[in-house]
Formats: C-alpha cells, structure tokens, sequence
C-alpha cells in the first residue's frame, strides 16, 4: 500500500507541473471554412470622344463654317489674316464608379504655345461639363480645374450624366492691323500659330464634396 502511494503522489506533482508549465494538448477538434467575399474594382478612366473641330468665326464672315485640317492631320486648314477669329473644340467623357472614390478634372498643356506672330493673337479657352457648366475664360497655357475650381466630381454625377461628354474649347482672334507679308511662294513656311498639346486630367482625390 504504501509503494502504491508514493507512485499515486509523484504522478499528480507531475500534472502539476506540466499544467504550471503552461502546455497543454489538443486531443480533438472541428474545424469550419469562412468564405471570403469577392470584391470588384472600381474604374477611373478618362476618353476623348472624336476629332478636334476648327469654326471660323470672324466677324463678317457669314455662315459660321467648320474647316478641316490639311494632309498632316496636323496643321489647320485656314490661312488667318487680322481680325480672323476660330474656335478648336474636342470632346471627352469622364468615367468613374467606386464606393469611396470622387475625382477632380484638370486641363492644363503639355507644351507652351506658340502665338505667332507675336502680339498679334490673343488665346483662351473654357471647360464645359456635361451639365453645361462652363469655366471661365482662361488665358491659353493656364491651367484650370473643375468643377468649381475646388468641389469633386462623384460616380453619381458622372452616372447622371450618360454618354453625354465634357467638352475643351480654345478661342483664338488673330488682332492688329498688320500681316506679314510674304511671298506667294513662300506662304507654306510662313509663321504658325501653335496652340501646343492639351492634357485632360482626371485624378481620384481623397477629400472634398463627395468623397465617402
């Protein structure tokens, strides 16, 4: 009896210890999956919509036409002469959709342009959005944002809006009472009004009007 005790008291120091020791042992146990949900990413894409149309808009000269571009898609089809006035407008649409997302459309040029001759043409431009909201005027090469200058755009908005695009349109009047004079063979090197590479951007921000 005795010899069984001691070995009955040694085994319980034993559980002791071990459970003071801090181990312990999984003898059984269930286990379950946890679906993991799908999520979709939002979009945030800028198109430009068409080609660029040139309007000829001098006073005097009746109807107001459109004119096309010459054989380099490059150069505008119209010799301008003082007093001569035209529009260059191009469309784009804005898309946008997104739980927390609003964003903001800036115009701004990717290279100065070129008024020649100099002095002599005066240029501006405005944004239109597809509510017919417009920019103020701004002198050709100074950036510009919309809407407002300050408030974002939304995915409703832009979903409010369909298909119907924004729109850049630069208006250009050649002033003075002079031209250059050149002669009639040299009319094709004869100076270019260049009115650079225009950037639209639409850029996601993170606070403001909209933003969830």
């Amino acid at each position: 009896m005795r010899a069984r005790r001691v070995l009955s008291l040694a085994a319980s120091a034993l559980v002791v210890a071990a459970a003071t020791a801090g181990i312990t042992y999984a003898l059984w146990g269930e286990d379950a999956s946890v679906a993991m949900p799908v999520i979709r990413s939002g979009n945030l894409e800028l198109q430009i919509v068409g080609t660029p149309t040139w309007t000829e808009t001098s006073p005097g000269v009746t109807p107001v036409h459109a004119f096309g571009m010459q054989g380099d898609q490059i150069t505008a089809n119209h010799l301008a002469t003082p007093g001569d006035a035209f529009t260059l407008r191009q469309q784009f649409r804005t898309v946008l959709t997104g739980d927390n997302v609003a964003a903001r459309v800036n115009v701004r040029w990717a290279t100065p342009p070129s008024l020649q001759p100099t002095g002599r043409v005066t240029a501006t431009y405005v944004v239109t959005m597809p509510d017919g909201t417009a920019s103020a005027p701004v002198a050709l090469g100074s950036p510009v944002t919309l809407p407002g200058g300050t408030d974002n755009i939304t995915p409703a908005e832009v979903a409010s809006w369909g298909t119907t695009p924004w729109s850049v349109t630069i208006s250009l009047v050649y002033t003075g009472t002079s031209a250059v004079v050149v002669a009639p063979s040299a009319v094709g090197s004869a100076p270019v009004t260049t009115t650079g590479a225009v950037v639209v951007e639409l850029a996601q921000v993170r606070s403001g009007d909209g933003f969830q």
